[in-house]
């Protein structure tokens, strides 16, 4: 494919967008011209980069848009082109599905990743943006959304998955630098020209851009390991930045695809939170994070902490990981998993009563973290007598709640019981990041 031809083929035919967008865009037109909500109209463009396009190519040649360089916000640009035109066109578009012998499952997969990564992106520099001390923060947002959309529209032309990173691909199939492309396709899509204020290759590079190039760069690599020094560098700087902890800006990004993976359009929208839930190393295959996106959400849960025990067992080395599961009916936690625990160990049918006043009553109380050194530890049996503590010997511990949005799911317990080596504060850290990260679970 030549660069200029294959720009204009995308620019002359219309693009399907994603099925789940499909059915919320086809019940929002059906209803009286009265009951029709731009705002809600808006927030289905901001789902869906597909629709976003589809909306955006339509208004990029109007006069209006051509007397300032700012991007168009989605409302305005619902406005700009009227609420009937607007139903009208989103009347005609159609669902992105596969089609034998022409477009396969696995790209139309990878299609929906990519397309969530964009959105992850979106909310991680509005997020950004905000701790930056910036107020308008939805040029960005719609910038965010479309960067990652010559990429998808190649895989669907060529219906091939690259042996190399997609964005790297694409711009090695063509000989041209990402940024230089994506230049290109806005101006050959006749999208909204301020977009190129973001997104094009020249100009200055403002802070906003900056944290724009930063929160897309680290979305989309998200997949390459939360661990590794090349992604977390970019958090790091763009900590900088804002003048924020990495720990400030590291948040945004689990809240940004926890955001996503919560409204997903796609399974594949909720592979970001579940890569960043990953065990250090671990690289499972995409059949098997298709076969986990469709599990309940009970079911995601219990395999995620299973493979954070794991975690907590190999790579943290404690030698004793106990998680108690939240009894409703009995108020009580009891055992559900463990590592380390003898089979005799009382603890194996012990149930935590959470009686008022009780040390683990008042732990299960909100979501929070204790660290007990031998020293606290010995305090809290004298204080408490609590019969859990007549079981894990007179070692030092650490333990945190488990809450799934504002329920209490159960505790985590962890010590070195056998050898008695400290818990030192770094892996103290560790631990809490780990229970942290889970709780975010879609």
């Amino acid at each position: 494919m030549e660069l200029a031809n294959w720009l204009q083929s995308i620019a002359d035919r219309r693009w399907p967008i994603l099925p789940a967008t499909l059915d919320d865009v086809q019940a929002a037109c059906a209803r009286h011209a009265e009951l029709i909500n731009i705002s809600e109209l808006s927030n289905l463009c901001l789902s869906d980069p597909l629709l976003l396009f589809d909306l955006l190519r339509a208004i990029g040649t109007m006069s209006a848009l051509h007397e300032n360089d700012a991007a168009p916000t989605v409302e305005q640009a619902v406005m700009l082109m009227g609420l009937e035109r607007v139903t009208r066109r989103f009347a005609q578009v159609t669902a992105l599905r596969p089609q034998a012998g022409k477009l396969d499952d696995e790209v139309v997969e990878v299609v929906a990743d990519w397309l969530g990564r964009s959105r992850v992106a979106a909310y991680l520099v509005k997020d950004w943006l905000s701790l930056h001390g910036e107020h308008k923060v939805e040029d960005c947002f719609v910038a965010a959304l479309l960067y990652n959309l010559p990429a998808c529209f190649f895989l669907l032309y060529r219906n091939q998955l690259p042996d190399q990173p997609l964005l790297q691909a694409v711009s090695g199939y063509f000989g041209l630098d990402y940024p230089k492309l994506l230049e290109r396709f806005i101006q050959a899509a006749g999208l909204p020209r301020g977009l190129l204020t973001l997104l094009g290759s020249g100009g200055t590079t403002t802070p906003r851009k900056q944290l724009l190039k930063l929160a897309v760069a680290t979305a989309n690599g998200i997949g390459s390991g939360w661990w590794r020094s090349p992604w977390t560098t970019g958090i790091e700087v763009a900590a900088r930045q804002m003048r924020i902890s990495y720990e400030e800006a590291y948040r945004c990004v689990l809240g940004a695809a926890e955001s996503v993976a919560k409204k997903p359009r796609a399974p594949a929208y909720t592979y970001p939170i579940r890569e960043l839930l990953m065990l250090p190393g671990e690289h499972p295959p995409r059949a098997s994070m298709t076969a986990t996106a469709a599990l309940n959400e009970v079911e995601q849960l219990e395999q995620l902490m299973r493979e954070s025990i794991r975690h907590l067992a190999n790579d943290l080395r404690f030698e004793r990981i106990l998680f108690l599961r939240y009894d409703q009916a009995a108020h009580a936690l009891r055992l559900r998993y463990q590592i380390g625990l003898a089979e005799s160990s009382p603890l194996r049918r012990l149930a935590v009563e959470l009686e008022p006043g009780s040390f683990f009553a008042l732990l299960t109380g909100k979501p929070q973290s204790f660290h007990a050194p031998a020293q606290v530890r010995a305090q809290l049996g004298a204080k408490y007598q609590d019969p859990f503590f007549d079981h894990i010997g007179d070692g030092e511990f650490a333990v945190m709640t488990l809450y799934t949005g504002h329920t209490l799911s159960g505790v985590f317990y962890v010590d070195n019981g056998n050898s008695g080596r400290a818990i030192d504060p770094d892996t103290y850290h560790r631990f809490k990041d780990l229970v942290t990260r889970l709780a975010r679970h879609p």
